[in-house]
């Protein structure tokens, strides 16, 4: 390895380095919400634009620096290709004049991720936790249309506006399931049917007690599973600094023995 490219490799792994990007990022943020204050744009005029694109020049220089010291490993690592991505869209959205591009400029908010190691964690759960999440989401559909269903036959007639067909019980449950408003709804249909009660009871203890509770289950589990080789990491290197420290100990002890006394 060349002395420019080794120089380089320190310099992006340095965490001077890494804590300038990170401030960068914090930084583009607030301007992105300033920006849509009027009051602001007006006092700053043409300025805002200014720092926020040579914030965007900045991560293209980033993005340049550790392409050059990984090479061809840089586009390997799944965040890296994020990263390159989010820097290419904000990179067009600066140049660009069109509104619905720049508006995805705050999609550069998204880079903290990449930068602190345990929200790429937290995230890379979320992404394990797809198929858990995809099978537990089938079953509580299957669950709402059965209670939409019965919704229907029993008090469609009566309350048309929440249970007149399938789809319109299917969104008032879902609605139910949210625990927003759902007394209000279950009291209109309780004025006409006095035990009602129990039917919204039941689904309320089945579709948001049991079935949203493992979404939550489901996402716990993969995060402490991910997590499991960052805490073997730094198990393991907790236990090096301790034999470490224990050789210098003994080195220490050796070389005050053949002191003379």
């Amino acid at each position: 390895m060349s002395t420019l490219r080794q120089s380089v490799v320190n310099l992006v792994e340095s965490r001077l380095f890494q804590g300038t990007v990170l401030t960068l990022i914090i930084v583009n943020a607030v301007i992105l919400g300033a920006d849509t204050f009027d009051a602001v744009r007006i006092a700053m005029g043409p300025g805002l634009g200014m720092v926020d694109r040579l914030i965007v020049y900045a991560f293209v220089v980033e993005i340049f620096l550790r392409i050059f010291a990984e090479r061809g490993d840089y586009f390997r690592k799944g965040w890296n290709i994020f990263d390159f991505v989010i820097v290419g869209v904000s990179l067009a959205a600066a140049t660009s004049g069109l509104a619905a591009l720049r508006a995805f400029r705050v999609l550069r908010v998204l880079r903290v991720i990449t930068v602190i190691p345990r929200m790429r964690v937290v995230v890379s759960a979320l992404l394990d936790s797809i198929p858990g999440i995809a099978s537990v989401g089938v079953v509580l559909a299957l669950i709402i249309y059965v209670f939409a269903v019965i919704a229907a036959n029993l008090y469609g007639g009566a309350h048309p506006h929440l249970f007149g067909d399938v789809f319109t019980a299917m969104y008032t449950l879902f609605q139910v399931m949210t625990l927003e408003g759902w007394p209000d709804i279950a009291g209109q249909v309780g004025e006409t049917h006095a035990r009602s009660w129990v039917f919204f009871l039941a689904f309320v203890l089945i579709a948001t007690f049991t079935m949203l509770n493992l979404f939550v289950a489901i996402v716990v589990r993969v995060v402490e599973e991910d997590s499991g080789p960052v805490v073997d990491e730094v198990i393991a290197n907790q236990t090096a600094i301790r034999e470490h420290l224990a050789a210098l100990r003994e080195e220490v002890a050796a070389l005050s023995a053949r002191l003379p006394k």
